[in-house]
């Protein structure tokens, strides 16, 4: 074990330099990036996610106190500790870690998070003595490192499942500030933009014509106009999208937001909408133009038996 801290020590002093001149800090304070070193040969950058840093780092630290002799300990004790490893192999691969919201631009460990997702000591203590026991420990050391929390009741806790505190400061991994909130916005589709312009210059077509038109009645033109200008609406109604955002497991979040598409569709429904206003009112106010050219006449008149009959007569002016 020693050895093994001895190595992973002389590893962390010949690449932290490196860490350092990056501003990249380290997953752990005793075995630093070993974790991440002994599992890719190289020290993790920005490109790696916050979950597969800190999933590489407890995978390393479970299989390396599964491999930590253990003939000082106790039958009680060794069993217990066989019990922790396989807590912290549940924990692990359930990927639920806290978030350190405290400490912008720095690592800090996070017993438990302001969710309540609690860190991987924490989910040990929790499986083992109660969530209760674990609440109390943060209240006091919510983002201590472990070597610095003085708590008589983990020490005990630690002792009682076969561990060490340097060994519980292993598994302690610190956790990364909250990542600045990223906004994706969608472009307009290539069909979407083509068809909104066809869409739109027809119904420019008739709301001018409309506006504009001095001539002989012509309902046809109306019609259509009622048609497209119907259609542009709809399809601008379709395609107005909410914003969506996405939330990261380390605590970062995507807003994806479609304002280009929007305001967009927004023009749609307003061109849309006058071509259809200016359609409508075109097919009325014609429509009693043309009536005033027609005269329909009912009357009455006796036929050749003296009873009173029903006659119609339609006149149309030129």
């Amino acid at each position: 074990m020693k050895r093994i801290l001895m190595m992973s020590s002389l590893l962390a002093i010949v690449l932290v330099s490196n860490s350092q001149q990056r501003g990249f800090q380290e997953i752990n304070p005793v075995l630093h990036d070993v974790s991440y070193i002994s599992t890719f040969g190289t020290l993790p950058d920005e490109s790696v996610s916050e979950t597969a840093r800190i999933r590489t780092h407890l995978s390393y630290v479970q299989r390396l106190l599964s491999e930590t002799p253990t003939g000082h300990l106790s039958e009680k004790q060794s069993t217990n500790r066989n019990q922790i490893l396989s807590a912290l192999q549940e924990y692990l691969v359930a990927e639920k870690f806290p978030v350190n919201s405290a400490y912008p631009g720095e690592r800090r460990p996070c017993f438990i998070d302001d969710k309540g997702t609690i860190c991987a000591v924490g989910y040990l203590v929790e499986q083992t003595r109660g969530r209760e026991m674990a609440e109390v420990i943060n209240k006091n050391h919510q983002y201590d490192f472990l070597l610095e929390m003085n708590e008589p009741a983990l020490e005990a806790w630690a002792e009682e499942y076969g561990l060490t505190l340097e060994e519980c400061a292993m598994i302690q991994p610190t956790y990364g500030p909250l990542p600045d909130p990223q906004t994706r916005s969608v472009e307009i589709k290539p069909a979407y933009g083509v068809s909104s312009g066809i869409m739109g210059g027809a119904n420019l077509g008739v709301h001018i014509f409309n506006m504009t038109n001095k001539g002989p009645y012509r309902p046809a033109v109306g019609i259509v106009g009622v048609i497209t200008g119907t259609s542009q609406i709809l399809l601008g109604v379709a395609n107005i999208k909410k914003s969506t955002t996405e939330y990261w497991i380390n605590g970062g979040q995507e807003t994806t937001t479609y304002k280009k598409q929007n305001n967009l569709s927004y023009v749609n429904i307003a061109v849309g909408t006058s071509t259809l206003v200016t359609s409508i009112i075109n097919l009325a106010v014609n429509a009693k133009k043309r009536d005033k050219r027609n005269t329909f006449n009912l009357y009455s008149y006796p036929d050749q038996t003296n009873s009173l009959a029903m006659g119609f007569s339609f006149t149309r002016r030129m």
